[in-house]
């Protein structure tokens, strides 16, 4: 018999648990657009999201955990998570965060839609 393990994520978990879900999603949020990050970082993020390099792995894992995000898929997602890395109260909610992003970093690219 095999015992489940539950494990309760809270507060910035993602700097500690990588393989968390989300945790390269929440990471380069934070990195980029947290209002302690340099502000010249959204702007780098931008330009990597926009040169979509296959041997940027972080990016890649990025750009598909933020679809699944935008298509409803937030299994394991902490209700703080996003706020917490984006350290923003700009936005009502979190799709409307996501939408907003999504268009500043994909602008050529649909918004995936939840399924």
């Amino acid at each position: 018999m095999t015992e489940e393990t539950y494990v309760s994520y809270s507060g910035e978990y993602w700097l500690k648990h990588r393989d968390a879900p989300f945790a390269t999603f929440l990471s380069v949020v934070q990195t980029h657009l947290h209002s302690e990050a340099d502000p010249d970082n959204f702007s780098a993020l931008r330009r990597r999201a926009q040169e979509d390099r296959p041997e940027d792995t972080e990016l890649q894992t990025f750009k598909a955990e933020f679809s699944r995000l935008l298509k409803g898929d937030r299994e394991g997602l902490p209700s703080e998570a996003l706020s917490l890395a984006a350290d923003g109260d700009d936005w009502k909610t979190d799709d409307e965060f996501l939408v907003w992003l999504w268009r500043e970093l994909y602008p050529g690219e649909a918004v995936p839609a939840k399924g």
